[in-house]
């Protein structure tokens, strides 16, 4: 079956685009987290926003009928369930989406004292909000039973108490996007680590297909591939952010660099996206995969985004597989931002459960799915499918898999990581050097942190 023509979604997804942007390259980084920096509560004071700043009045009763709840997001729920959910409980949901500066909107609300309910948050924030008492414990609702157990034990996982205070309904994660047709041309298999990859790559230079297309040109697109060094470090040293934060590993440690001169291997090889490595850009790389001239493409669902754009129907099967990070001798895994998007409800909330009947809703299946055939992205909830994301059974088995360790880098790090890729692409840097000025970066957080 062809993929599917996706223009009837064009105007949501566009919706989508600035906060899958955020996604798109190594989202994880401390740069793009939702824990920025925190709203000042007072003259020369830059402490983090505390919601209970400003509540003086003891909380109302819930209600039990009707009312509203106010929703603070990056992230839009369609207002087709949000109607649905009106029409069902009498119950409206004001949602207040921010597609940029989010962080600042939300802490400065949360310190005001203003009326929120519910309030989105990626993984680090979400932790940090959890710890400080800011976020209902939501551990037993019965909800969970709907929720794919990838999500649950992923979200059990990081907030590290073995209590649940956010729902994820949204994944991501790392792929390669492929031309289905041209694998059973020359009978490829997709590959299953990054050796197969690799192989993969040299049979079609073989028979004469351009294996890549990339996106270099808009530099963030090349982290892909330093992805798959830094999951499959993740692997090897299961606390590899904290043992660079402490200094027990370091960027240049041979093994470290051994990793990811394999790895960014991939940038320095012409052949395998014949001139447009550099010269093509994140939007332009679609275009090349509809006129079937590259054969993979090495990027997240989020690509779609793209594909929706392009308003073309491929004249080819759309695949996808799992990032190919893992060497052969292990398991495969899933490598991406997995559960990023939490939705909480907060501790002075006064509606808390009217809130918690809203967060039951949208894990219902026939919710889910009305929200991700808006947003084209991957449904953590059970049964729950993605009819208009291309190759979705595909993206599907990819979120089966175990999920990858994550990370998130900080200032220093996160301000050279991206931009010296291009430096080893065009060869006016080895990985060796790139790793020595990771470290010394590396360093200055690690010194900035402990101040």
């Amino acid at each position: 079956m062809k993929a599917k023509t996706v223009k009837k979604v064009l105007a949501v997804t566009l919706a989508l685009t600035t906060a899958m942007g955020m996604l798109s390259g190594c989202s994880n980084k401390a740069k793009e987290s939702d824990n920025a920096a925190p709203a000042q509560t007072e003259a020369g004071d830059t402490n983090t926003a505390d919601p209970a700043a400003g509540q003086t009045d003891a909380p109302a009763a819930d209600s039990k009928e009707g009312g509203t709840l106010t929703m603070i997001t990056p992230w839009e729920f369609p207002q087709e369930v949000l109607d649905k959910f009106k029409a069902e409980t009498g119950i409206e949901v004001k949602q207040d989406v921010f597609a940029t500066d989010y962080e600042t909107a939300r802490d400065a609300r949360m310190a005001s004292g203003e009326a929120l309910d519910i309030i989105g948050m990626d993984q680090p924030a979400a932790r940090d909000f959890s710890q400080k008492g800011y976020l209902t414990d939501l551990t037993d609702e019965a909800f969970w039973a709907n929720i794919k157990e990838n999500a649950v034990n992923d979200i059990t996982n990081f907030f590290g108490s073995d209590k649940r205070f956010g729902v994820c309904y949204e994944c991501s994660a790392l792929g390669v996007w492929y031309n289905k047709d041209i694998f059973a041309k020359y009978n490829i298999q997709p590959p299953t680590n990054f050796e197969e990859f690799i192989s993969v790559c040299d049979t079609l230079v073989e028979n004469g297909v351009k294996p890549l297309v990339q996106g270099g040109k808009d530099v963030w697109p090349l982290d892909q591939f330093l992805r798959l060094g830094t999951n499959q470090l993740t692997q090897t040293y299961p606390t590899f952010q904290k043992d660079l934060e402490e200094g027990k590993l370091k960027w240049n440690d041979p093994d470290v660099v051994k990793v990811l001169e394999e790895r960014l291997a991939l940038l320095q090889k012409p052949e395998y996206y014949g001139s447009s490595l550099l010269s093509t850009t994140y939007d332009q790389c679609w275009q090349i995969m509809l006129q079937q001239e590259a054969a993979m493409w090495v990027m997240g669902n989020w690509g779609v985004e793209v594909m929706v754009k392009s308003d073309a129907e491929p004249a080819f099967e759309v695949g996808a597989f799992a990032a190919p990070n893992n060497a052969k001798t292990e398991d495969q895994v899933m490598v991406g931002d997995t559960y990023t998007r939490i939705f909480g409800i907060l501790e002075t909330s006064e509606n808390k459960d009217n809130a918690k009947k809203f967060l039951e809703f949208m894990a219902q299946p026939e919710n889910a799915e009305i929200h991700m055939g808006k947003t084209l992205g991957i449904s953590t909830v059970k049964e729950a499918a993605s009819p208009d994301l291309p190759a979705s059974e595909d993206w599907a088995k990819i979120t089966q898999l175990p999920i990858s360790n994550t990370y998130a880098f900080h200032d220093k790090v996160n301000e050279i990581m991206d931009p010296m890729l291009t430096n080893i692409a065009i060869g006016d840097m080895t990985v060796q050097e790139y790793c020595d000025k990771m470290q010394k970066a590396q360093e200055e957080d690690n010194a900035a942190m402990t101040k």
